[in-house]
């Protein structure tokens, strides 16, 4: 039996180091997600409905301030429970 599970990480370093540099939902049995990024005036910067798709700390093209941006992750699994998740990442350059 695989234990549903969903995370995303606190801090991203979008810097070009392959490491940190792009966002991604982290997680297991995850049958469909959305994941949406805000910045302080709750303007959304980001939303994805793929797993494989994160975000590079860039809005319309450009790159992000340092800053905290809020999340919500909306995740069912492929047992149909439901999980959500609301938290900051913290962009660092």
């Amino acid at each position: 039996d695989i234990m549903p599970l969903a995370d995303v990480p606190s801090a991203s370093s979008p810097n070009g180091d392959g490491v940190n540099d792009i966002v991604f939902v982290r997680g297991f049995a995850i049958k469909s997600l959305n994941f949406q990024i805000f910045n302080r005036w709750g303007e959304k910067v980001f939303e994805s409905t793929n797993q494989e798709k994160g975000w590079d700390g860039t809005y319309n093209g450009q790159p992000q301030e340092m800053d905290a941006y809020a999340f919500v992750l909306d995740v069912v699994f492929l047992d149909n429970t439901t999980f959500v998740k609301k938290g900051n990442i913290t962009l660092i350059r």
